[in-house]
């Protein structure tokens, strides 16, 4: 009976760590987006009609124009090194990705080793 308990447990650990790599890859996929998609989307709206572009920028909730997603501020404090908070959020999300990877091998080595 322990040995089942054991067994369901690390197979409910084993299935969170890989519900928890999907979401952690999600994450990613959206910081490169953020960083890439306005490089393709200016491409691809280049190639479509004015009409069509306004429509897609609307729909995925894009800025009309690049240049009105900014603003100034005289009070920002400019750093001697730019920092680059995207590089800095897939460093953090490439290791949780690989801690997680590395659990699920972990949980799928201890049943293994429980005869599962």
């Amino acid at each position: 009976m322990a040995r089942e308990v054991r067994r369901r447990q690390a197979k409910e650990s084993l299935e969170f760590e890989r519900e928890r790599e999907k979401t952690i890859a999600e994450q990613i996929e959206l910081v490169i987006v953020e960083v890439e998609g306005p490089k393709i989307d200016a491409v691809a709206f280049q190639r479509m009609s004015a009409e069509d572009a306004a429509l897609v920028k609307q729909e995925l909730a894009l800025p009309e124009d690049e240049a009105d997603s900014f603003f100034e501020r005289d009070d920002v404090i400019l750093l001697d090194e730019p920092v680059d908070e995207n590089a800095a959020e897939l460093a953090r999300l490439n290791e949780e990705l690989d801690d997680c990877r590395r659990r699920q091998r972990a949980f799928e080595s201890y049943l293994e080793a429980l005869g599962e």
